[in-house]
């Protein structure tokens, strides 16, 4: 197994790709540990995730063992805005989407989701760039212990008109900055599934599939040093990052679906997204963004401007 060092003392654990043709659902548990793959949860116990782990590895995959790259070479000044002051329950300038929370004891050990990488527009005329991200994870009371997978969509306008767009798949724990996954194909209007897996407060697993293209990747990532997971809170969220320090401007990005929005506790209760917190993302009396609950398990995000 070998280590890839981001940052400081913490890092990602990566495990060798599985070989061509290889069927989880044929592996043993020993085979599904070695090349980090999550283990199938009891349909009995986790009926949900038991689905969604069938649907993730009962097609054909191309594993790839993953690299990183730090978000700001790629996209100079883009970062994690401070939400140490973030109320998670209550709507805000830069989240929408669904917050669920369990007791102080009882902390979240997987979190799941499928989502489309949305197409993103000027969400005004004439020069400018505008971002935006979607993801899953699991946090803490206060927001500052999160980590996280998702997706970075971005659009800039130029003077003459001409448009630049750009999409990357990414993870996170806070607070190590983002780290785009750069050999992770993404297109927009893809499909992604994405399945993250805590091991302890200070280990977590992750797992991340374009559904559009069949491409699979896998890591285990520590937790920085000095931090420690509360797990309190899961989340599906469409987020305006941050730009040079600032708040980025948000793009038109239409519709974000959260699809098999699901979440376990270490009791093993399953808690749906749709349980949770719907956020929609306001400044000023404006609203930017309104969730809606379409089941328990799907949440749509939509821009309103």
């Amino acid at each position: 197994m070998t280590v890839t060092t981001l940052g400081t003392a913490s890092g990602i654990r990566t495990n060798p790709v599985p070989p061509k043709g290889f069927d989880p659902r044929a592996a043993s548990p020993l085979e599904l540990v070695y090349f980090g793959l999550p283990r199938r949860p009891d349909p009995a116990v986790l009926p949900q995730l038991a689905a969604r782990w069938d649907e993730l590895f009962s097609r054909e995959l191309n594993f790839i063992k993953p690299t990183f790259q730090p978000m700001e070479e790629l996209l100079p000044g883009i970062g994690r805005l401070d939400r140490s002051q973030l109320d998670a329950n209550t709507n805000n300038g830069i989240w929408s989407g669904s917050v669920v929370t369990t007791t102080t004891t009882d902390k979240f050990k997987s979190v799941t989701g499928q989502w489309n990488v949305p197409d993103v527009t000027p969400a005004a005329s004439g020069a400018g760039s505008w971002y935006s991200v979607a993801w899953i994870g699991i946090d803490g009371y206060g927001g500052n212990d999160v980590c996280q997978i998702g997706t970075l969509q971005a659009v800039t306008a130029a003077a003459n008109g001409s448009l630049s767009k750009t999409c990357y798949a990414w993870t996170e724990w806070f607070p190590l900055s983002w780290q785009a996954i750069s050999n992770f194909p993404v297109s927009f209007g893809d499909t992604l599934t994405g399945l993250l897996c805590v091991q302890s407060p200070t280990q977590a697993t992750f797992n991340l599939l374009n559904v559009t293209t069949g491409t699979h990747t896998g890591f285990a990532f520590n937790a920085p040093a000095g931090t420690t997971l509360a797990g309190n809170t899961a989340e599906w969220i469409l987020e305006r990052p941050g730009i040079n320090g600032s708040t980025a401007q948000l793009p038109n990005f239409g519709e974000v679906y959260f699809d098999g929005a699901s979440a376990t506790t270490s009791a093993n209760q399953a808690e749906d997204a749709g349980t949770g917190t719907a956020l929609n993302m306001v400044v000023n009396g404006s609203t930017l963004t309104t969730t809606t609950v379409e089941t328990p398990t799907l949440i749509k995000v939509t821009y309103s401007g």
